[in-house]
């Protein structure tokens, strides 16, 4: 009974501290614009994505219908003709697309960094300038953007400090801890039924916030787990916090002392722990700047067009080896015109070389931040509320990995169909249609 009452004062405590309770609205305000922005971004990626299909339906279309009426391709380019296999892959418009989770508003990670979608043509890579933009969360802030896993990682703490620091602390500045001692008994049990309140009351404002964006995206039906997961994560991300600020509140004297521990303990988690082992990362790992990637888009592509026409189908042939068994592969003279409208095979293999170099660095990057989570929890529960709502660095790496498996075969069927001397006609060209999974 006494520890009901206990709670039910603090409620009431709460309720009369206009500071604590303005703070509180604040935050939920906050919240709920970091929400919104992330529905507005949400809906701009989706929006997009929608014009995107829209715009390709209409390209297939023209394109069929050029079959139809006996068109080689488009009256103010005559040199088209879409009956070669050259022109007709050129005029499938390929376009990957990574569709935003519904759960994006609550973490918008880093789908403000990267694109996400992405046009394939036969030079495409996945380092692109259109798939990789390095920003960084502050500077979303700066720019107003607001993302509401940054706010429960990184304010929530603090915001749990301006609720909790004046628990006890107020007791010893006015020497009324033996009088609590007396009416109570244990005063660890006062402050942590005190503390209690505090957490229900942030672990439901962020299940309300969690739950909302589920049901209007229909997240309940479609992920379920991961909104499970968040609601798991962010509970126990405020119970940890709690539990800190609980003991420094029994082992502090004064209000000022138990606030100035608290402080110290949220810079030591969430400021200084992740910026040195972030810069420890960077130290040990410098930032890439793909100049090797950079070289083989430049000089080394220069080469490659500097290259005979022997020597280009040589090394067509040890990508693909079944070149060998096409009509042209079988033929005594070298077609320098397939050569070249081939030739982007060449470039693809190359690039894709030096990407992996590039992402075998990145991936013993975050091999060793992963290392560091057990004196780093903040990172952790970043990271892993990210790759929840599908806005971490792997989410977008599996769709670098599909844009690349898209390109190798594109060009692949490119190489084939050129040096097979296909007469391409409206079945075929629906066939390849097929192949890039339209729907028409």
């Amino acid at each position: 009974m006494r520890e009901f009452y206990v709670f039910s004062y603090e409620f009431k405590h709460f309720l009369k501290t206009p500071a604590k309770v303005i703070t509180y609205l604040f935050f939920v305000f906050a919240c709920t614009y970091s929400i919104y922005n992330g529905f507005d971004l949400q809906t701009k990626q989706k929006q997009t994505i929608q014009n995107i299909e829209t715009e390709n339906k209409h390209e297939v279309l023209k394109v069929l219908r050029w079959f139809e009426e006996g068109e080689s391709g488009p009256e103010s380019k005559s040199w088209v003709d879409v009956s070669d296999p050259y022109w007709s892959l050129h005029y499938i418009p390929t376009y990957i697309l990574k569709h935003p989770s519904s759960l994006l508003p609550l973490g918008v990670g880093q789908a403000e960094q990267y694109g996400y979608y992405k046009e394939i043509t036969n030079w495409s890579s996945t380092y692109d300038n259109d798939m990789v933009e390095e920003l960084s969360n502050p500077e979303r802030l700066v720019n107003g953007n607001i993302d509401f896993s940054f706010l429960i990682i990184f304010l929530l703490p603090v915001l749990l400090i301006i609720l909790t620091y004046n628990i006890k602390g107020l007791e010893d500045d006015f020497s009324f801890n033996k009088l609590i001692t007396i009416q109570f008994g244990a005063i660890e049990k006062w402050i942590f039924i005190r503390f209690l309140f505090y957490v229900f009351l942030l672990i439901f404002t962020v299940i309300v916030f969690i739950i909302i964006v589920s049901v209007i995206n229909n997240s309940l039906l479609t992920e379920l787990s991961q909104v499970r997961s968040l609601i798991l994560l962010s509970s126990l991300y405020v119970v940890f916090f709690a539990t800190i600020f609980y003991f420094i509140t029994i082992y502090s004297h004064g209000s000022s002392a138990i606030a100035f521990k608290m402080i110290s303990a949220w810079l030591l988690l969430c400021v200084l722990i992740p910026g040195s082992v972030h810069q420890f990362a960077s130290m040990k790992y410098p930032v890439n700047y793909m100049t090797d990637y950079l070289d083989v888009n430049r000089k080394e592509a220069y080469e490659v067009f500097e290259l005979s026409t022997d020597s280009l189908y040589y090394r067509l042939v040890d990508i693909y080896p079944g070149l060998n068994e096409t009509k042209h592969g079988q033929e005594d003279e070298i077609d320098n015109r397939i050569i070249r409208n081939t030739v982007c095979a060449i470039i693809n293999e190359m690039n894709k070389n030096v990407i992996e170099d590039i992402e075998q660095q990145n991936e013993q990057k975050n091999q060793l931040i992963f290392s560091s989570y057990w004196i780093n929890p903040v990172s952790y529960v970043q990271n892993k509320w990210n790759s929840y709502t599908l806005t971490d660095y792997y989410s977008y790496k599996m769709y670098r990995s599909n844009v690349q498996q898209i390109i190798d075969k594109k060009i692949e069927l490119l190489s084939l169909e050129c040096w097979d001397r296909v007469e391409v006609n409206k079945s075929i060209y629906q066939k390849y249609l097929q192949e890039f999974n339209y729907d028409m």
